[in-house]
């Protein structure tokens, strides 16, 4: 039950965490830099303006490569403090029976339970077990196999099997299973109209994932990488021991999951970029309004800027109100001309207005047709 309880809490965590409290986290980061970095008096950007939305995506994206980095460093550090049959008895991955035998006699007089107090005794039995059973497993090949391609789970899932093929016919149909659950879902939620968002990439990395999980389970030797370049990195710079090809499985579906969760909620925020020009061809009824709610969110950011540039410029003539209205007046024509008019959504607008009048009419005519 705690394991069933432990699965989806792990699940449904980081699902909440990427799809809710991220964007609500960037919603009041947002709001803190702004009372940061913007001076007093100066305007700030309004909800909804270009200039808004372009830091409220520079933000998501921070905190979610911030986020990205974060699990994979956690589960990384949960296979360091987890139970290891080689960390245990304190010997490289590549070792060698003699030296195997050697290590694990040294560990039984130091650990055997005549040698402690007999308060302890209990425990150094359970540890001197724990001890032989990693012992066991490292010098049977088959078990040895299995547990540096699935780890303790796969010798778990087929404890009745005995030779290096049994072992990887159980591991290859368990992925193939859950492999597949997983394309069927995806396949059928798109058929249904969701997880629309970065569906390519969920495809790519279920499918990247799976091919490394094959190979590592059908090869006689452990992946090229991590033997020239992650363990040599980690063990030469004393980071970390050395990785198994289970640990580093863990880690790959991990990353590969948060990578899909991410692009699947990058794609949107570029996809509903507001600076970026609506097409021409684009004339449906939704794409006007979503224009005007744009164009109204630009009006109102230049109107706030406007009317607060207005005031600091017509403070010297705090007490000539005729002079005072004219300056005022004078501004507002020329910010609005060159300011406002300038902006990529009323060019924009304009453009299309032009682009529907009718072909070689004169100039004058009226109407589109």
């Amino acid at each position: 039950m705690a394991r069933t309880a432990n699965f989806s809490w792990d699940t449904l965590g980081p699902f909440i965490v990427w799809q809710f409290l991220i964007p609500y986290a960037a919603s009041w980061l947002q709001t803190i830099l702004y009372s940061i970095f913007i001076r007093a008096g100066e305007p700030k950007p309004m909800p909804g303006s270009p200039r808004f939305m372009k830091h409220r995506r520079q933000i998501l994206i921070a905190t979610y490569l911030a986020y990205f980095a974060f699990t994979i460093y956690e589960v990384d550090f949960n296979l360091q403090k987890s139970s290891n049959a080689y960390n245990d008895l304190g010997v490289p991955i590549d070792v060698t029976e003699n030296t195997l035998n050697s290590r694990f006699r040294r560990l039984a007089l130091k650990y055997h339970p005549d040698k402690v107090a007999p308060k302890n005794r209990d425990r150094a039995n359970e540890f001197m077990s724990h001890l032989t059973a990693a012992k066991d497993v490292i010098l049977d090949p088959a078990k040895r196999w299995a547990y540096d391609r699935f780890g303790p789970d796969g010798l778990r899932a087929c404890a009745k099997c005995v030779t290096i093929k049994e072992y990887t016919d159980s591991a290859l149909v368990v992925a193939m299973g859950t492999y597949g659950a997983l394309l069927l879902f995806l396949i059928g939620a798109n058929a249904l109209g969701f997880l629309k968002d970065g569906a390519y990439w969920r495809y790519l990395a279920i499918l990247a994932v799976a091919a490394y999980d094959f190979r590592t389970a059908m090869r006689p030797d452990h992946p090229l990488f991590i033997t020239k370049w992650l363990n040599p990195l980690m063990t030469g710079l004393k980071l970390r021991p050395a990785y198994l090809p289970f640990q580093v499985t863990i880690i790959v579906k991990k990353a590969s999951i948060s990578a899909a969760q991410f692009l699947g909620l990058l794609v949107p925020l570029y996809r509903d970029d507001p600076q970026k020009s609506a097409k021409v061809t684009d004339d449906s009824e939704e794409s006007r309004h979503k224009q005007l709610d744009r164009l109204d969110a630009v009006v109102q950011a230049g109107n706030q800027d406007v009317t607060r540039i207005l005031e600091l410029e017509s403070t010297i003539f705090k007490e000539n109100e005729r002079a005072k209205g004219a300056l005022r007046e004078a501004m507002k024509t020329y910010m609005v001309q060159n300011v406002i008019h300038q902006e990529p959504e009323v060019r924009n607008a304009i453009g299309q207005r032009i682009g529907r009048r009718r072909a070689g009419a004169p100039h004058g005519a009226q109407g589109t047709k």
